[in-house]
């Protein structure tokens, strides 16, 4: 049973414990999210009557997605495309992907993320883990460390949304494979000031991979 399955079991599921008017809501977030393979975009009014969390996501050059939060289990929150795709995220770190061209299977050590403790902890500590791919490609240790906060402010959804950003600094430090490769790269996380919720990122899972923009619509409509 392939993603797209799944989830359309799920929101089945919904509309026979809840009254029509939610069902359709959720239905008609699923086509948006489910929409052809062009840009996808959504409107505030459409962000704010969706009846499940929705985040646009571009990765690389690839046309931007509607992604729609399937699940919530033990602290991630798996988000699925109309592509076939799931990327499970904590607290905003992506830690396991499916449906890609090259996954991420496993990241060690999440207890210790830093992200974890940002914006309320102002800076944060250095970080090692190691990640697990598929194509048995496994043990890859990574490193990193957070900058200085700085604020930026961002257009989203017709609103002008002041923010603190950090920058992740990562180093691969892995053998055979990126050995010939640039093996530092950057991530950048941007969190609302007011409320600390983080609003958006651009994250790269490694040397070789597309870097992958997460937009959180549904939290910024939900934004005072």
């Amino acid at each position: 049973m392939n993603i797209k399955t799944i989830v359309f079991a799920i929101f089945v599921l919904a509309g026979t414990t809840s009254c029509s008017g939610t069902y359709h809501a959720y239905y008609d977030t699923l086509q948006i999210a489910f929409s052809e393979p062009q840009d996808a975009s959504m409107t505030p009014e459409q962000v704010s009557a969706s009846k499940i969390d929705v985040m646009s996501v571009k990765r690389g050059e690839r046309p931007t997605a509607i992604m729609a939060l399937a699940y919530l289990e033990n602290g991630q929150h798996k988000w699925v495309s109309g592509d076939n795709a799931m990327l499970i995220l904590e607290k905003g770190r992506v830690v396991r992907t499916l449906g890609l061209d090259k996954n991420l299977l496993y990241l060690s050590n999440t207890e210790s993320d830093p992200l974890k403790t940002l914006p309320l902890q102002s800076t944060a500590s250095a970080w090692q883990r190691s990640a697990d791919w598929s194509e048995d490609e496994y043990g890859y240790p990574i490193r990193s460390s957070f900058s200085e906060p700085r604020s930026e402010t961002l257009h989203i959804l017709n609103k002008n949304i002041n923010t603190t950003l950090y920058v992740e600094s990562l180093d691969y430090d892995a053998p055979a494979d990126y050995i010939r490769l640039n093996r530092e790269w950057q991530n950048f996380y941007w969190f609302d000031k007011q409320s600390g919720t983080l609003v958006k990122s651009t994250q790269t899972l490694s040397p070789v991979s597309e870097a992958i923009e997460f937009i959180y619509v549904s939290r910024i409509a939900r934004l005072n």
